[in-house]
């Protein structure tokens, strides 16, 4: 039974209906990709912190309505049930979740139980980062929505994020068909929302929430079907950076100043206590050294700028693309995204 007396919480596990291809086990990629490891801790250590309830409950109330009139501590502790699945749930409908029922011993099966992060993403799986279940109370009874929530260090990969928020949202309507709904029962089918953390964000950028959904529109007559018939998909961008730290949105400036590179672990430890009100655990503790110790991308936060004013510097000598890339050991997209965002700065 959940907090409100009702039935149990939906179980995201599933299993597959088809016959997957062997994608490389978590023992294979970690082979391949054991120099690079401490990237995967960072990663790792960022979604332990997304993942508590008090830093969740922030981002459910600026990023969706339903949460609006609540305040963050009725929203941790009424609104968010269970524990938070963390990298567990492949997103891609020919892909392997990490439970194995085959009967073989599993390669992606680590000791101390915390699922962790794909050592090869071109090859391995890709799973979501941060899934969970809020509830409503609405006329009386609850409403469930299935949430997905991804941190993306860049927020120009390559492709448009909405883009692949919207296709995350669309797995996890369809993953519904035979757990929670089967044959023609529709309405029983849960809003899915999917939330995108964006930390490396130029100024431009910085401090944005933007949110993507159906609406209706009644192009002839007066007749309008029930929200909650439509509104299913859901996509918020939140794009945190520098300006992010001094942002008057209380999630953005919290999940800016965690992920900053500006700002002490000491003063990270003073914000989510005495800013935001948030007790911070051993294990939390741990994790924001973590966030403040481990490299990320290039090697860290401090060291990636320093990699993107040489790319800059490269360009203005007129080098190739890939000369620059090479120079600064990233792939040729990554090299792109940043010469756009100097761009964009350009033009400001």
């Amino acid at each position: 039974m959940n907090l409100f007396g009702q039935r149990e919480s939906l179980d995201f596990s599933r299993e597959k209906q088809h016959t997957v291809m062997p994608v490389p086990t978590e023992i294979a990629q970690n082979l391949k990709t054991a120099d690079a490891d401490d990237s995967f801790q960072y990663d790792e250590s960022a979604r332990n912190l997304v993942a508590q309830k008090s830093v969740l409950a922030y981002i459910l109330k600026s990023a969706l309505d339903e949460y609006a009139a609540y305040t963050v501590q009725e929203i941790a502790e009424r609104f968010i049930e269970g524990e938070p699945e963390l990298r567990k749930t492949a997103v891609h409908q020919d892909h392997p979740d990490r439970k194995d029922d085959s009967g073989m011993m599993g390669g992606d099966d680590r000791i101390e139980g915390k699922p962790t992060a794909d050592k090869s993403q071109k090859d391995g799986t890709v799973y979501f980062d941060i899934r969970f279940i809020a509830v409503l109370p609405s006329d009386g009874s609850l409403i469930e929505i299935l949430i997905n929530c991804e941190i993306q260090n860049n927020d120009t990969p390559g492709y448009p994020i909405p883009k692949r928020g919207i296709y995350y949202t669309a797995r996890m309507i369809s993953s519904q068909r035979g757990i929670i709904f089967k044959d023609q029962e529709y309405e029983k089918i849960k809003k899915c929302v999917s939330i995108w953390l964006c930390e490396d964000t130029a100024d431009v950028r910085s401090d944005t929430i933007n949110r993507y959904s159906f609406t209706e529109e009644c192009l002839r007559g007066d007749f309008h079907e029930a929200k909650k018939d439509y509104d299913l998909m859901t996509v918020v961008v939140l794009r945190l950076g520098r300006k992010g730290e001094e942002s008057k949105d209380n999630a953005i400036r919290l999940l800016s100043k965690m992920f900053s590179t500006n700002l002490s672990y000491e003063d990270k430890l003073e914000a989510l206590q005495n800013e935001f009100k948030i007790r911070v655990s051993r294990e939390m503790d741990e994790e924001v050294l973590n966030v403040c110790n481990l490299s990320m991308g290039v090697l860290n936060k401090g060291e990636m700028k320093k990699a993107k004013e040489i790319v800059y510097k490269l360009q203005d000598m007129e080098f190739p693309i890939e000369k620059i890339a090479y120079a600064v050991e990233v792939d040729i997209d990554t090299v792109r995204a940043w010469l756009a965002e100097r761009e964009e700065m350009l033009v400001k």
